[in-house]
């Protein structure tokens, strides 16, 4: 089971080496390296030779750089295990096999062998957005430290290494770095891109990968619809759901942020009326902006639809701030205003005791005088002598200052 796993993986290689077969080199064995030429320092890789003619026995052997003592005299049916590699194992391969007990087959093509890991990685630079719509360029820049010669980037599909593209590094103050331009973008150029660097003496040894990126195209199929299941006006504490549908019968969609994959994918689900759709529950922290979904197949997963119509959602947390801004707003209020009401209270409790008070005082005095009115009336209807001397004393005097103005004018 594995010997067919293993030569599955490089059936590719060997249908294009058959087919570019020549008369004469019919018993050309090929030669490939699974999972890839590109190995880490310390693993191990398989060598898979084959031919047209079986059974075989073959041998394998490098040929240039450092001798690679494992493989000699060394033989083997269809696969070979090498390893742990080291540097030295860097470098071009060919097999053979013997056709007859004197004879041997032609050499296969070379097969080279790149170690990797053998200095720091470098950072590989995506766009902004790792959407490309389709028939657009994508530049990436992968930089470093170190002062490379060269750098390669590399693009994977499937975890089978599919191409490679060499750029030489332009210097800077802080190291070097390459820029890769890939495109127009089509599907075949969607996937996981890496970079390593190296020095133009040891082009077989490598840094070690920088970490991956992925590139997804986009506008290959209809665009589905993005609706929110609730009001778009976000309640605090509380989770929304976005949905996505189409009428394309897609296994998968995806949402996006200003441009941005947010999370990974959710399967579609086919609803009563026969559409397809996923819903995707956002978290209580919603960061704001225009929210798209696309839709895709599992067999090719960076390749996806057309955008959906934006659909804009606020910041909830800015909504939270804002509540907390109207609350304390209206507290103020209510404190200025029971401090009014209070000021209020404390005036009209000051007039009404002030005046209360005078009202009293003066209840007081008429109480007083009436009493002492009381008492004169009794004391006169006591003694009526003392009455007519009161009522006689108003003419004396009266006639004692007319007597007196006389005098003065005389």
């Amino acid at each position: 089971m594995m010997f067919e796993f293993l030569s599955l993986l490089c059936s590719g290689f060997f249908l294009v080496q058959r087919m570019s077969a020549h008369m004469g080199s019919y018993d050309k064995p090929f030669l490939c390296a699974s999972p890839s030429y590109i190995v880490p320092q310390g693993q191990n890789v398989t060598l898979i030779c084959d031919s047209h003619s079986k059974p075989n026995i073959f041998k394998v052997y490098k040929e240039d750089g450092f001798p690679i003592l494992q493989l000699h005299e060394k033989t083997f049916t269809k696969s070979l295990d090498i390893g742990p590699v080291t540097p030295e194992y860097a470098g071009t391969y060919r097999c053979f096999h013997h056709q007859y007990p004197n004879e041997i087959s032609a050499h296969s093509e070379p097969l080279k062998i790149i170690i990797s890991g053998i200095y720091m990685k470098p950072f590989l630079i995506a766009p902004q957005t790792p959407l490309a719509n389709s028939g657009e360029n994508v530049t990436l820049e992968c930089h470093s430290e170190i002062m490379f010669d060269t750098y390669i980037l590399t693009s994977h599909r499937m975890e089978i290494l599919k191409e490679t593209l060499q750029h030489f590094q332009e210097s800077h103050f802080s190291g070097s770095y390459a820029s890769f331009t890939i495109g127009p973008m089509t599907p075949d150029h969607s996937g996981t891109y890496t970079c390593y660097g190296a020095y133009n003496h040891s082009l077989y040894e490598w840094s070690d990968s920088s970490d991956p990126v992925d590139i997804k195209i986009t506008g290959e199929y209809k665009k589905p619809s993005l609706s929110s299941v609730m009001s778009p006006v976000l309640v605090s504490e509380q989770n929304m759901t976005l949905s996505c549908i189409s009428n394309h019968q897609f296994e998968m969609f995806h949402l996006s942020r200003e441009g941005v994959p947010q999370g990974k994918g959710i399967p579609a689900m086919q609803s009563h009326s026969g559409k397809f759709e996923a819903k995707f529950l956002l978290s209580p922290v919603i960061q704001k902006g225009n929210y798209r979904c696309y839709g895709s197949f599992k067999n090719s997963s960076h390749v996806w639809s057309s955008p959906s119509d934006p659909l804009y959602l606020p910041a909830k947390d800015n909504l939270k701030n804002l509540h907390i801004q109207i609350g304390l707003l209206v507290t103020m209020v209510l404190v200025i205003v029971v401090i009014i009401i209070i000021i209020i209270i404390i005036i009209i409790i000051i007039y009404y005791y002030y005046f209360s008070k005078k009202s009293k005082s003066q209840k007081q005095a008429g109480s007083i005088l009436e009493q002492e009115s009381e008492v004169k009336a009794t004391i006169n209807r006591q003694d009526p002598e003392r009455q007519e001397e009161h009522k006689v004393l108003p003419v004396k005097v009266f006639y004692q200052e007319h007597v007196l103005k006389i005098q003065e004018v005389t």
